[in-house]
């Protein structure tokens, strides 16, 4: 065998235990935090343990690496287990209050604006980067969007993961504080009665979802399984319930994979902005808690299960929140995702409208 092919295996598999390692340290690190979280009382503890464990050690040069898939088959976990709820009548209940998901995501996207002409002034960064950067919509799929329109994808990122972030840890305590327990308990059903029904229903909602992405929906790897457990629940079969302990490891998973996105070398190199992003992240969770008071007032809605809603986040992490709180899920997830929709499909029209109000404003001050 010539010798640069053994060169070759050798180093392939240098790299694949390298990365084993790492993938198996920052679950270590993970289940860590989470232990550490549920011993102090942490609200959401097995979320945020591993997302503040694993994001300190990042940023302290630690090597470790999400688990490959772990993310989006922890939100298949969450989706299946929200669209279970999805009977009927709480659909029915749900698509009442959408006047409220799309006025309030207009709200969300004005203050977003606001947001990026600050952005803009106290990091220095173009309109276009600071416009990307502060839309309420996904990390990646707002990354993707700015390299196209040729703004600083890093940067965005950037922005996005402290804003998720801060909101994903902040909201949690902030629930725990002014809220109380909603009262939603899960159907208590015995796992072995459900095992080969539950399991194909999560290999065929984690199918459909990966096949699912190329259709660009919000947020695939959890609106497809719920919209597949949704017609489970709709039509009567079950019932089912996601056990706990699946559950449990989703958001392990997940709070690895956010920890896992610091690094230190970019921070550093971004400073300016870092603090920019915390600035701007207080903003937009002030006018959050504003809408969210107003919308609990028009509807009825507890002011926890609307904060949830309206907080500019991640729709996973706040669904996680609400269930730990034995809340509305099924409203949270409408909300979060109609808001992710909105500005998905509206994007383009909405920076054309940010650009003109920014050539205006300069003019102005020039």
């Amino acid at each position: 065998m010539p010798n640069s092919e053994l060169s070759g295996s050798g180093s392939d598999s240098y790299v694949f235990g390298r990365t084993i390692i790492r993938i198996g340290l920052a679950i270590l690190i993970g289940i860590a935090g989470a232990f550490v979280a549920k011993g102090i009382a942490m609200p959401l503890p097995y979320l945020l343990g591993p997302l503040l464990a694993c994001g300190m050690a990042a940023i302290l040069g630690a090597p470790i690496a999400p688990l490959p898939y772990g993310r989006e088959l922890g939100q298949v976990a969450v989706g299946l287990a929200i669209g279970l709820r999805f009977v009927p009548a709480v659909l029915v209940a749900t698509a009442t209050l959408l006047p409220f998901m799309l006025l309030s995501t207009v709200l969300i996207i004005a203050a977003t604006m606001v947001a990026a002409l600050m952005i803009r002034m106290l990091a220095g960064i173009d309109g276009k980067t600071a416009f990307f950067a502060t839309a309420a919509a996904g990390l990646a799929e707002m990354a993707v969007v700015a390299h196209q329109k040729n703004a600083d994808s890093d940067t965005v990122a950037v922005v996005h993961l402290i804003r998720v972030t801060s909101i994903v840890t902040i909201v949690p305590f902030l629930v725990t504080l002014f809220g109380e327990d909603g009262g939603i308990q899960p159907v208590t059903i015995p796992f072995h009665a459900d095992a080969a029904p539950l399991i194909a229903l999560f290999v065929v909602a984690a199918v459909a979802a990966f096949l699912a992405r190329r259709l660009k929906l919000p947020n695939t790897w959890l609106l497809v399984p719920a919209i597949i457990a949704g017609i489970v629940s709709g039509f009567g079969f079950g019932p089912f319930t996601i056990p706990s302990i699946v559950l449990t490891i989703a958001q392990i998973v997940i709070g690895i994979w956010l920890g896992c996105r610091f690094r230190r070398s970019l921070l550093g190199q971004l400073s300016r902005v870092t603090m920019s992003a915390l600035v701007t992240t207080t903003f937009l969770l002030a006018i959050a808690t504003g809408i969210a008071w107003v919308l609990s007032a028009a509807t009825g809605l507890s002011f926890v299960t609307s904060l949830l809603a309206v907080a500019p986040a991640g729709v996973t992490e706040m669904v996680l929140t609400a269930a730990a709180m034995h809340l509305d899920g099924a409203t949270v997830t409408a909300f979060q995702i109609t808001r992710i929709a909105v500005v998905m499909t509206t994007i383009l029209f909405t920076l054309r409208i940010f650009e003109a109000l920014s050539r205006r404003i300069d003019a102005s001050c020039n």
